[in-house]
C-alpha cells in the first residue's frame, strides 16, 4: 500500500507540474514519389524564417516517408521539401501563433526533374539518448568517447546502466538481463556479447526495462537490444573502420551494402584485440580457533578480449505485402587473463612467514554461429500482418585455467582445469497483429526455445617428480543441460483520447534437466509460469507525457552457475556451480515523466523492483582450509530497489551541449541464507557528457562518471569514478573521419570489493593502466547513411513506440 501511495502521489504531482504548457508548433507530413507512389526516405525538410530566409530547423523523412518537427516558436515560416532528382516542394504562410500548434502538411508528392539541384544541407543532431514509451534509445554515433572500443563503453554513459572496471554490465543494479542483436537472441553470455560487438558497427542500443508480454521475460533488468548499421538506399554503399591504441590494442571492421530494386544484400566483418593490463592487491584474513592466517598478494594482471566474425544478410521484397530475409553470423570469441603475483603468508600466533610467487593463466574461447530466417506478410488493412522467425545458433567452446605456485624459483604445486563441449539452441516465433478500429490493436503469438549443452571437465595436478601435470581421474566430470521453453502470449493496446493503455499476458512452460557424472542426481524443472504486463500513458499538453508500467519477469540461472564441479582459479581460489539453484522472479513497476522544451529535454523515472529467490555469489573457506576459498552461487533471499532516475539534455550554447544523468535508489537485501545478514545501502550514480563544436568539422567530447559504494550479500563494493575525452575531425565532405580519444584520463578507475564472514575477511583492489589512448579512422563509401528503421529491419527488434 505504501508503494501504491508513493506512485500515485508521484503521478499526480507530475500531472500538476505539466499543466502550465508553452505553445509550440509541430509540423508533420509524409513524402511520396509522385511517379512510383512509394514513400521517399531521407527527403530533406527545411524550415525557414519568412523575415530573413534563415534556416530555423530541419529533419529527414523516415523509411515510410514520415517526418515530424517539434518545438517551433511563434512566428511566420515557409517550408521546403527536397530530394536529389526531384523538384522542390515549397509551402508558404506557415504561422505559429499559439492557437495553431499542429500543422499537418498531409501527403507530399515530389515530381522528378532532369535538372541538377543545388544542395541544401540541414544539420540536426539526434539526441544521444531518446526516450520512448517503453524504452531508451542510445544513439551510438554521438558517443565519440566509445569510437574505438565495444558496446560496453557506449553503455558507460547511458541511464540505468553501470559498468565496472572489468567490463561487467549491470542494468539497474542487476547483471541478469537479456541481450539481443537486431531483435534476435545470441549464443554468447550478455556481457560477452557487449564486449565482442564493436561500437563502430552499432547504430542504436535500446534499453528496455519493462518489456511487454510479446517479448521473452528473461532477465531481472530487462532487455538490451543492439541495432546494427544497415542501409536501404539503391546502389553500393560501405563503411570501413580501422583502429589502434596503447597497450597493443588494434582492430578493424567493414560493412558493405548493395541494393537493387527489391533486393538488399549486406556483408560485414570485424576483428578486435583489446588488452586491459592492470594491477591487483588482495588481503585475506582467516580465523580458526586461536590461530589466524593472513595472505597478501600483489602484482600485475591482464585481461584481454580478442576475436572477430563475419556476418551477412539478404532482404527480398517479394511483393508489396510479402517480405523475406536471411541473415548469418559466424565468428570466434576469445577472453583470457593472466597474472603474476607475489604472495606473503603469515600465521599467528606462531608468526611464521612464507613467501610464494604465483603464475596464473586462464582462457575461454570458441567458435559460434547464428542463422536466422524472417518472413512477414502484410494484409490489405494497414498494420494487419503475420510474421515468422526461425533462429538456430551454436557454440563450440573450450576453457582452461592453469596456475603454479613457486618458492625460490621451484614449482611447489599447480593445477590445470579444462572444460570442453558444444551447445546448440533453436528458436521459433510466430507473431500476429490485427488493428481493431482506428486506435486499438490486438497481438498474439507462439514462441518456442530449445537448447542442449554438453560439458566435459578434467582436473590435472602438478607432479613434482615427473615435472608435468597428471590427471586426477576421479574428478573427471561430464554434465548435460537440456532445456525447452514454450510460450503463448497476447497483447491488447489502444488509446482513449490522450490516454494510452496496453495489457499483456504470457504463459510459459519450462522443461529442464541437468545430469552430471560426478553427482548421482538429476535436477529437473517441469513448470508453468504466467507473466502479466501493463503499460499506461497520458499525453499532457505541450510535449508533456506521463508513463507507468508493470511487468513480472524471470531470470533463469546461466549455464556455468549450474555446473556442479570445481574449477581452480589459482592456488588460493576455486569456484563451483550449484545445480539446485531456483530462478529469480521479479516484480517491476516504473513511472515516468517526460518534458520537452525545444532542444531541452527532462526525463524522470521512478521505479520499484522486488527480486524473489535472489541469486548471488557466496564465498567461504574450501573444505575447512584456511588458505583456499570457494566461490559458489545460491538463492540468498529477497532484494528490493526503490529509486529515481533523471536525465536532462541541456543546450548551453550553439557550440556546447550538456547531458546530465543521475540515479538514486535505496537497496535492501532480506536474507534467509545461513551466514548472510540483512543489508541495505543508499546508492547513487551520476554521468555528465559535454559536447563542444569547435568548428563545422571539429568536435570535442568530455564525459565523467561516478558510482557510489553498494552492499552485496557478504560485503560491499567501493566507489569508482573516471573521465574520458575525445576529439573528432571530418574530412572530404564527411566521407573520412578521424577520432582520437583518451579513456580514464586521470587514472582513477578502480574496483574495490570487501567480503566478510564469521571467520574470514577478504579485501581486493583492481586497477587498470591508464590513460588508454586510441586512434580510429572511418571511411564511408558512396555516402553510407544508416537506416533509421525502428527495429533494425527485423520482425522482433525494437519495442513499439506507442500504443
Amino acid at each position: 500500500m505504501k508503494i501504491l501511495t508513493l506512485l500515485f502521489g508521484l503521478f499526480v504531482s507530475l500531472s500538476l507540474l505539466a499543466n502550465s504548457p508553452e505553445k509550440e508548433g509541430i509540423v508533420k507530413g509524409k513524402v511520396y514519389d509522385g511517379k512510383s507512389k512509394v514513400p521517399v526516405e531521407y527527403a530533406t525538410v527545411a524550415i525557414y524564417k519568412s523575415s530573413d530566409n534563415s534556416v530555423v530547423t530541419g529533419t529527414v523523412s523516415d523509411q515510410e516517408g514520415n517526418f515530424k518537427i517539434k518545438g517551433l516558436q511563434k512566428g511566420e515560416f515557409y517550408i521546403v521539401v527536397s530530394f536529389l532528382g526531384f523538384e522542390n516542394k515549397r509551402y508558404d504562410d506557415i504561422v505559429v501563433d499559439g492557437g495553431r500548434d499542429m500543422i499537418d502538411l498531409g501527403t507530399i508528392t515530389l515530381g522528378s526533374t532532369s535538372e541538377s539541384l543545388d544542395e541544401i544541407e540541414v544539420v540536426a543532431e539526434r539526441q544521444s539518448v531518446e526516450f520512448h514509451i517503453d524504452k531508451k534509445v542510445v544513439s551510438v554515433g554521438k558517443q565519440m568517447t566509445s569510437a574505438s572500443l565495444s558496446a560496453v563503453e557506449v553503455l558507460e554513459n547511458v541511464p540505468s546502466v553501470r559498468v565496472d572496471i572489468e567490463g561487467n554490465v549491470s542494468l539497474r543494479g542487476s547483471t541478469g538481463f537479456t541481450v539481443l542483436i537486431d531483435g534476435k537472441p545470441t549464443v554468447l553470455e550478455p556481457s560477452d556479447v557487449l564486449r565482442q560487438t564493436p561500437a563502430s558497427t552499432i547504430e542504436n542500443i535500446e534499453i528496455i526495462t519493462n518489456p511487454s508480454a510479446k517479448y521473452e521475460p528473461d532477465g531481472t533488468g530487462g532487455i538490451i537490444n543492439i541495432i546494427t548499421k544497415k542501409n536501404r538506399t539503391q546502389g553500393v554503399q560501405g563503411l570501413i573502420n580501422a583502429k589502434a591504441g596503447t597497450y597493443g590494442m588494434y582492430g578493424g571492421d567493414f560493412l558493405l551494402n548493395w541494393r537493387k530494386n527489391k533486393v538488399n544484400f549486406n556483408i560485414g566483418a570485424d576483428y578486435n584485440d583489446r588488452p586491459f593490463p592492470g594491477n591487483t592487491y588482495t588481503r585475506r584474513e582467516t580465523d580458526q580457533g586461536d590461530s589466524q592466517t593472513i595472505i597478501e598478494a600483489e602484482g600485475e594482471n591482464e585481461r584481454a578480449f580478442y576475436g572477430g566474425g563475419v556476418r551477412g544478410g539478404l532482404d527480398w521484397d517479394i511483393s508489396e505485402r510479402d517480405f523475406l530475409g536471411f541473415s548469418a553470423r559466424v565468428g570466434k570469441f576469445n577472453m583470457g587473463g593472466d597474472s603474476q603475483l607475489d604472495y606473503t603468508e603469515t600465521r599467528q600466533p606462531a608468526n611464521s612467514i612464507a613467501e610464494y610467487y604465483s603464475i596464473n593463466e586462464s582462457k575461454r574461447s570458441g567458435n559460434y554461429f547464428s542463422l536466422t530466417t524472417n518472413y512477414t506478410h502484410k494484409f490489405a488493412q494497414k498494420g494487419h500482418e503475420l510474421a515468422a522467425q526461425i533462429n538456430y545458433r551454436g557454440y563450440d567452446g573450450d576453457e582452461y585455467s592453469e596456475n603454479f605456485r613457486l618458492q625460490e624459483g621451484q614449482i611447489t604445486d599447480g593445477t590445470r582445469t579444462t572444460e570442453t563441449g558444444p551447445s546448440n539452441r533453436w528458436e521459433l516465433r510466430l507473431d500476429y497483429t490485427k488493428p481493431i478500429g482506428e486506435n486499438n490493436k490486438f497481438e498474439a503469438g507462439f514462441q518456442g526455445r530449445s537448447g542442449v549443452g554438453d560439458d566435459e571437465t578434467e582436473l590435472f595436478n602438478w607432479d613434482i617428480a615427473q615435472g608435468e601435470f597428471v590427471e586426477d581421474v576421479q574428478n573427471r566430470n561430464t554434465t548435460t543441460l537440456d532445456r525447452n521453453i514454450y510460450a503463448l502470449y497476447s497483447v491488447y493496446k489502444g488509446n482513449l483520447n490522450d490516454f494510452g493503455y496496453q495489457l499483456g499476458l504470457r504463459g510459459e512452460y519450462t522443461d529442464r534437466s541437468i545430469s552430471s557424472s560426478g553427482v548421482n542426481e538429476t535436477y529437473t524443472i517441469d513448470r508453468w509460469d504466467l507473466f502479466p504486463t501493463l503499460h499506461l500513458s497520458y499525453q499532457l499538453p505541450a510535449d508533456n507525457q506521463i508513463m507507468a508500467s508493470y511487468s513480472r519477469r524471470i531470470d533463469r540461472p546461466r549455464g556455468w552457475y549450474l555446473e556442479p564441479f570445481i574449477t581452480w582459479v589459482d592456488q588460493y581460489n576455486v569456484r563451483s556451480g550449484n545445480p539446485a539453484l531456483s530462478p529469480e522472479y521479479i516484480d517491476a513497476i516504473d513511472v515516468g515523466y517526460l518534458k520537452q522544451w525545444n532542444k531541452t529535454q527532462l526525463s524522470l523515472e521512478a521505479y520499484y523492483r522486488i527480486t524473489h529467490d535472489k541469486i548471488q555469489g557466496i564465498v567461504m573457506p574450501y573444505e575447512g582450509s584456511t588458505e583456499v576459498f570457494l566461490r559458489t552461487y545460491d538463492n540468498i533471499g529477497t532484494d528490493y530497489s526503490l529509486g529515481v532516475e533523471a536525465m536532462l539534455n541541456l543546450p548551453i550554447a550553439k557550440w556546447w551541449e550538456m547531458n546530465l544523468m543521475g540515479n538514486l535508489y535505496d537497496y535492501r537485501i532480506e536474507s534467509n541464507y545461513d551466514g548472510v545478514e540483512d543489508r541495505s545501502s543508499f546508492n547513487w550514480s551520476s554521468r555528465m557528457n559535454n559536447s563542444f563544436v569547435i568548428k563545422k568539422n571539429l568536435k570535442l567530447q568530455i564525459d565523467g562518471n561516478y558510482d557510489s559504494p553498494s552492499v552485496t550479500a557478504q560485503g560491499e563494493t567501493k566507489e569508482s569514478y573516471y573521465m574520458n575525452a575525445a576529439v573528432r575531425m571530418d574530412f572530404f565532405d564527411r566521407k573520412l573521419s578521424a577520432v582520437v580519444q583518451a579513456r580514464d584520463v586521470l587514472a582513477t578507475a578502480q574496483r574495490i570489493s570487501i567480503t566478510e564472514g564469521v571467520d574470514f575477511y577478504n579485501y581486493q583492489k583492481q586497477t587498470r593502466k591508464a590513460p588508454m589512448i586510441s586512434f580510429t579512422l572511418s571511411y564511408r563509401l558512396n555516402n553510407f547513411v544508416q537506416k533509421r528503421g525502428r527495429n533494425g529491419g527485423d520482425n522482433g527488434g525494437g519495442m513499439e513506440d506507442d500504443f
